[in-house]
């Protein structure tokens, strides 16, 4: 998700403006032909809800890319004047915004500042897309690469550590056999000591304390990768961080998975490669960043025992933490909750969790995207409200626009209203696996970071308070409107 905003990051304000004023909105349904290989393009389209699916006739319209909100299409078309180089349909009902390329080139002639910023955008794109093309050669080109690059020694030190793990893994599967498909004790001790010596080695050859620069990091990474992706698709909650299905990582599922604490997968190794996973410091952040933002919306409640108190979460997620504070309430009236998010298939499943616990009157649903609020684009019924917060989605989201939505978030406070924005810290140990192994790349910010974000927005000064969720990996900074 994170890579797909950065074209509107590029943009002013005013920029965005034109280009919604210009656009027109189409919501189509699933399987819906948006681009077609060899076909004329003659708009731009951005993917302002949902999903679309990116195929190519030489792999036999096969897909090969899963885009979502904020993604762009037919910028190459735009700029080589060309026809679709790849056929993109709706992978689910989706929301478009179509802008004409005469009306986009007509501007860029009488507005150059805005041709600028769009080439820019342009640019950043191709770039991105290069990077993840060059990740994708190079898993396919392996030690060969490394070789040529002077990296065979730092190489060599990897491939031996993940050939002692296979081996351990291999052990147990054979090992499973033999006791009817069950792993033994000594088995589960063994594979829970590879995979830590495995995270350990990442953290220290590849992460970013790291000497080796970050185009060397990414070679070896993907070697890494190639080499244990076997094994990680037998997992359930790492293997779908990988896959995407909702088109970023930490979706509502994958969250609800941590959650639960319960792991799963496939074969006689994917449950516990799921379990020493779900251990992992980050999968505990998770886990524990629930019960902070629980107690913290308790304390608003009891801060304010004369009135209900009003809150809104952005990114909702699987909101289980709002959940939680409902259960604790014998007065169920003392809380009204907003709830923002911009996959319907999460605010599917609030809702239903909203009905089963006849929660109707307590808590809204909002499909909303959070660019398009922070930047003044779209508007939504929420004001004066005591708390507003965010578990997991500023990872995603560049500097500029945490600003912007932090800013948002003043608007919509009272005075004496908290807005807490939740962030992986650099510290995170398990940063390496999740840039290079399951590609859940995250922005981690610290927090000489968060004060400085928060002293540009409209809140105008540093954090009120910044704590730490128990293992140490997610910092919540909070700040108080004047």
């Amino acid at each position: 998700m994170r890579d797909g905003l950065r074209f509107l990051a590029d943009l002013s304000d005013a920029d965005v403006d034109w280009l919604v004023d210009k656009g027109d909105e189409r919501q189509v349904i699933a399987n819906t032909l948006i681009l077609e290989e060899g076909r004329p393009v003659d708009s731009l389209v951005f993917v302002l809800q949902g999903l679309v699916e990116v195929r190519l006739k030489a792999l036999q319209d096969r897909s090969v890319a899963t885009l979502g909100p904020g993604e762009l299409l037919g910028e190459m078309a735009f700029l080589e004047d060309q026809p679709a180089s790849a056929t993109v349909a709706a992978k689910e009902n989706s929301l478009l915004l179509k802008v004409g390329f005469d009306a986009i080139r007509a501007h860029a002639e009488s507005h150059p500042e805005f041709a600028s910023r769009l080439f820019r955008a342009f640019a950043t794109t191709a770039a991105r897309r290069l990077r993840e093309r060059e990740r994708h050669y190079a898993q396919r080109l392996g030690l060969d690469l490394l070789q040529r690059e002077g990296l065979s020694e730092t190489a060599a030190q990897l491939g031996q550590m993940l050939d002692g793990f296979k081996q351990v893994l291999q052990e147990a599967d054979q090992a499973a056999l033999k006791n009817g498909g069950e792993l033994p004790e000594e088995q589960k001790q063994a594979i829970r000591a590879g995979f830590r010596l495995f995270i350990n080695a990442l953290h220290t050859m590849i992460g970013d304390d790291s000497p080796l620069d970050p185009a060397h990091k990414d070679q070896l990474g993907a070697m890494v990768q190639r080499e244990v992706l076997p094994y990680l698709l037998l997992t359930r909650t790492a293997e779908r961080l990988y896959a995407k299905p909702r088109g970023y990582a930490g979706d509502f599922l994958s969250i609800d998975w941590m959650y639960d604490d319960e792991p799963g997968g496939s074969g006689r190794l994917g449950p516990f490669l799921d379990r020493c996973f779900m251990d992992e410091k980050a999968a505990q952040a998770v886990r524990n960043r629930r019960g902070l933002l629980c107690r913290a919306i308790l304390e608003h409640v009891e801060r304010h025992p004369d009135r209900p108190v009003h809150i809104t979460t952005m990114a909702c997620g699987p909101a289980r933490e709002v959940f939680d504070v409902f259960e604790q309430l014998t007065d169920k009236s003392r809380l009204h909750v907003n709830l923002l998010d911009i996959d319907a298939e999460a605010l599917a499943q609030v809702k239903g969790d909203i009905e089963k616990r006849g929660l109707d009157d307590q808590a809204r649903l909002f499909m909303a995207n959070l660019v398009y609020l922070a930047l003044g684009r779209a508007e939504i019924d929420v004001r004066d409200q005591d708390l507003v917060y965010s578990i997991g989605l500023i990872d995603y989201f560049n500097d500029d626009l945490v600003i912007k939505l932090m800013s948002y978030a003043h608007s919509i406070l009272r005075p004496g209203g908290e807005l807490i924005l939740g962030n992986f810290h650099p510290k995170n140990p398990d940063k390496a696996f999740m840039d290079h192994v399951v590609d859940w790349r995250l922005i981690h910010r610290s927090e000489a970071d968060m004060n400085r974000l928060f002293e540009t927005s409209a809140f105008g000064r540093p954090c009120t308070d910044i704590q730490f969720e128990e293992a140490g990996v997610n910092l919540f900074a909070s700040c108080t409107k004047d």
